[in-house]
C-alpha cells in the first residue's frame, strides 16, 4: 500500500484543490480508510482497489477526514489521472464504480472528464434558511424560479445559490456553527454560492463552496458542486448545453482554480461531466 497526493483542477496560476490517492493492494477495512483520512487532514482521500481492475473498471471509495462520500469529483480526477500515467488504464474511455453508481470517465485531449451521478433536484429551502447561516442580505440573493434556492444532487447534496455580483461573492462569509446544524439536520453536504460576473473574461462562473459539516470550512475546487451548479444553471436560464463551461473558484483563498463542466444530452437524461488539469505533487516510495 502507497499514497500519492495531488492536486486537481489547477489552472494556469496554480491553485488546485489536493486529494490523497491510496493505491489498496491489501483490501484495508471501513475504519482503516477513515483513519488514514483522518490522519491526511485533506478535504478528500480516495482509496483505489488496485487488484480489483479490469477492463478499465477501478473500484474508488472517498473519504472527507469526518465520513465517507460517495463520490468525490477532484479526488475522481486524481485517480483517474496518475492510473493513466502509470498505464494501469488503457484507451481513452474507463469506468468508475463508486456509491454513486457505475460512471463513464474519458480522456480528450489530455483532459480527464469524470461523469457524475444523475442529476436531480433533491428539494427547495427558502431564502430565510440561507439568511439565516449566512451573512448575506435578501437583495444579495437571485432566488430560483419558485422564489426558492435549490438543492441540487449529482452524487452530493449540494444548496446551489445565485448572488448578485462578484462583489458580494468575494465577501460573503457563513455562520459556521449555523451552518453545520442545518447541513446534518437536512443532510446536505454544503452550499455552493455562484455569481455570472467572473474575475477572468473567458470565464462563465465564479464560485466558492463551504461544506464545514463534512469538515471542509472552504473548498478551493469541486466537482459534483460545480457539475450541480451548471444543472441548475442551465436549466434556469436555458443556456447552451451542447458547449463546454469554465468555473473560476478558490481566487479568494490564493488557490485560483479552474474546472471544466460539460453536459451530454441522451433520449432521456443528461449526463454530466467535470473535468481539468492535475499536477503530481508527492508520491510514497
Amino acid at each position: 500500500m502507497k499514497q500519492c497526493i495531488l492536486t486537481s483542477f489547477i489552472s494556469t496560476n496554480g491553485g488546485g484543490n489536493k486529494a490523497a490517492v491510496v493505491f489498496d493492494d491489501i483490501g484495508l477495512s471501513e475504519l482503516k480508510m477513515k483513519k488514514i483520512a483522518f490522519v491526511n487532514d485533506l478535504s478528500e482521500t480516495a482509496f483505489i482497489r488496485v487488484g480489483h481492475i479490469k477492463n478499465n473498471e477501478v473500484q474508488i471509495r472517498y473519504f472527507t477526514p469526518n465520513e465517507e462520500v460517495d463520490v468525490c469529483g477532484h479526488a475522481a480526477l486524481a485517480s483517474f489521472y496518475i492510473l493513466k500515467q502509470k498505464g494501469m488504464l488503457s484507451g481513452s474511455h474507463f469506468f468508475h464504480i463508486t456509491k454513486a453508481g457505475k460512471l463513464d470517465v474519458t480522456l480528450e485531449e489530455d483532459i480527464i472528464f469524470i461523469e457524475m451521478a444523475q442529476p436531480n433536484l433533491v428539494c427547495e429551502i427558502s431564502l430565510e434558511d440561507v439568511l439565516n447561516f449566512t451573512d448575506l442580505n435578501r437583495d444579495d440573493v437571485i432566488l430560483n424560479n419558485n422564489s426558492k434556492i435549490s438543492v441540487i444532487s449529482t452524487g452530493l447534496k449540494d444548496i446551489i445559490l445565485e448572488v448578485k455580483d462578484l462583489n458580494i461573492l468575494k465577501t460573503m462569509d457563513i455562520k459556521k456553527e449555523k451552518m453545520i446544524d442545518f447541513c446534518m439536520k437536512n443532510k446536505f453536504i454544503g452550499i455552493h454560492v455562484v455569481s455570472r460576473e467572473t474575475i477572468e473574461k473567458d470565464s462563465d462562473f465564479a464560485c466558492r463552496n463551504f461544506a464545514p459539516a463534512v469538515g471542509i470550512d472552504e473548498e478551493s475546487a469541486t466537482g459534483t458542486s460545480n457539475a450541480s451548479m451548471i444543472y441548475y444553471m442551465t436549466e434556469k436560464y436555458k443556456l447552451d448545453r451542447k458547449r463546454i463551461y469554465k468555473i473560476e473558484q478558490g481566487y479568494f483563498m490564493d488557490s485560483p482554480s479552474h474546472i471544466y463542466v460539460k453536459i451530454a444530452e441522451e433520449k432521456d437524461n443528461a449526463k454530466i461531466f467535470v473535468g481539468g488539469n492535475v499536477k503530481l505533487i508527492y508520491e510514497e516510495k
